[in-house]
Formats: C-alpha cells, sequence, structure tokens
C-alpha cells in the first residue's frame, strides 16, 4: 500500500521527534521563494536536519532550508541563516505581484511579510509620481511599484552595498531600468543633498529606528505636498501616541503642516511589540 504524504510538519516528525520535543518545534517558517527559512530551537538542534528533510517533504516546492542562526545584528541589520536541508544555497529567487527577485540571505535584509504593504501602496500611487524608495534593500517596494503603477521613476536608497548589488541584478530581472534608481548611501545624508523637495511620496520600511530619519523623509516630499509612509516597531498597547508626536514635531520645526491618512498595525513582532505603518500627507504650511 503506498505511503500517505504527510500533511504538515508535526506529522511528519512524528516518530522522529519525541512529544517532549514536539513542544519545542517551531511550525511557522518564511517562504522565499525557493527557499524555506524556519527558527529551530535550541533543545532541537542536534534534530536540525531531520527537521528540515521533513519540511521539504511536506512543501516540495522548496529546494533549501535554512534556520535562523542568529538575531539581526551589525550595520545593515542582517540576519544570519544556515541550510539544513536541501541543496547548499542561501540565493533564493521569490516571485511576488508579478516581479522576481533575488536575495542573497544573510547578506542582505528582507521581508516576504510585507508584501501586502507593497499590494497596498502599488493601488495608491498616481501617474506621473516620484516616489522614494528609502531604505530599499533589493528593490521589492521599488520594482512591485514599477511593475504595477504609472509612477515616473522610483529613487531607491539603500546603505548596503550588497543588497545594492542585488537591486541592480533584479532591476535588470524585471525589464524596469530608467524607472527604478538605484542609490548606494545613507538616506540622512543623501537627501539633504540631492533629493530635498522632489518626492511625491516617500516610504520607510526601516526594520528599526525609522524615527531616525524621519527629518530628512519630510524634507523629501515636495512643497506642493505629498505623503509618508512610515513604519515603526511600537509597544503593542500604546502603539500610536508617540509616533503621531514625532511626526507632528518634525513638520513643525520644518515648517509643514500634517494630515493623518491612515494608522493601522502591520504584523506582530513579539509578545509585546508590533510594526504599525502611518501613512500622512505633508505640505508647506501657510504663513
Amino acid at each position: 500500500m503506498a505511503s500517505t504524504k504527510p500533511r504538515n510538519l508535526k506529522e511528519a516528525l512524528k516518530g522522529i521527534l519525541t512529544a517532549r520535543e514536539m513542544q519545542f518545534l517551531r511550525t511557522s517558517y518564511d517562504s522565499v521563494g525557493n527557499i524555506a527559512v524556519i527558527e529551530i530551537m535550541p533543545e532541537l538542534e542536534r534534530k536540525e536536519k531531520k527537521i528540515g528533510e521533513a519540511l521539504l517533504l511536506v512543501n516540495p516546492q522548496f529546494e533549501t532550508v535554512c534556520k535562523i542562526a542568529g538575531a539581526h545584528k551589525g550595520f545593515f541589520r542582517v540576519q544570519p541563516v544556515k541550510v539544513i536541508a536541501g541543496k547548499r544555497n542561501k540565493t533564493a529567487l521569490y516571485r511576488e505581484s508579478g516581479t522576481r527577485l533575488k536575495v542573497d540571505l544573510g547578506k542582505v535584509f528582507f521581508s516576504p511579510r510585507l508584501s501586502h504593504e507593497r499590494e497596498r501602496i502599488s493601488k495608491l500611487i498616481k501617474k506621473g509620481e516620484v516616489v522614494g524608495a528609502l531604505f530599499a534593500g533589493v528593490g521589492p517596494f521599488p520594482i512591485v511599484f514599477a511593475k504595477n503603477t504609472e509612477m515616473e521613476r522610483a529613487i531607491a536608497i539603500e546603505l548596503n552595498p550588497h543588497a545594492v548589488k542585488n537591486m541592480e541584478e533584479n532591476i535588470v530581472l524585471n525589464k524596469v531600468s530608467g524607472r527604478v534608481e538605484p542609490v548606494l548611501g545613507d538616506v540622512n545624508k543623501i537627501i539633504p543633498l540631492k533629493y530635498r523637495g522632489k518626492f511625491d511620496r516617500a516610504v520607510m520600511p526601516l526594520p528599526k529606528g525609522g524615527e531616525n530619519f524621519l527629518a530628512s523623509t519630510i524634507a523629501s516630499i515636495k512643497p506642493t505636498g505629498g505623503v509618508v509612509h512610515f513604519y515603526q516597531f511600537v509597544p503593542i498597547e500604546d502603539p500610536f501616541t508617540e509616533s503621531l508626536k514625532l511626526i507632528r514635531e518634525e513638520a513643525a520645526k520644518q515648517g509643514k503642516k500634517v494630515r493623518i491618512i491612515r494608522k493601522r498595525k502591520v504584523r506582530s513582532f513579539s509578545a509585546r511589540t508590533i510594526q504599525v505603518v502611518i501613512d500622512f500627507t505633508v505640505k508647506k504650511a501657510k504663513v
């Protein structure tokens, strides 16, 4: 009698993990194209290969399983990963909203969990807009915009040179050269020099510390007005008060006024922290 394919990871690991070990199994994972990225608890490290092989059995669309090998660290907030099963490959080919993106895991920051935000903002972008895609990484925001909107172009600023290399490859791969301009550098240095008052819209999907770039981002919006999408990790108990205060204070310093269009929870991050997005308009205050 032919064996039945297991329906989920727990079922695939019956007889491999003990009842006690099952308590430590994390069944959720990130799908980055052909690579699955999963967290392995310390109690299960000696069986990590078996867990990876079980994940490949349940999800044959994956070619490789990586485990998270540490926290986000370093200047570029990169999360190290280790291959535990399948092909020994850390370069993912990820698909989203009609795009294909090359992602060198362990060398760049990338989150598939913001795909719904990229789709949402794409529906808001108007014909002819110039968009500031800040902290652009390998290019998911500006390239999705280029493939799905009638914007004029996106200026994609990123500090990590390896991410910019991936982004340049992704621009060619998606045939959006001329509509996405990759810029290597620090947002707080580049905007005052080249992009003050240049953008109709600016997107700020920084993993951590976006508030440190609010001044430059607000300054990047055209004097006639524009929109900022501001992301921040905040306490779950009071997610918006401090963020709204920061936005209004910084706009006032620059003689500008803001109007909050939307504020919402994007995703959970930990037991006490969530990621939120605040969409707001900016324009020069009347004297």
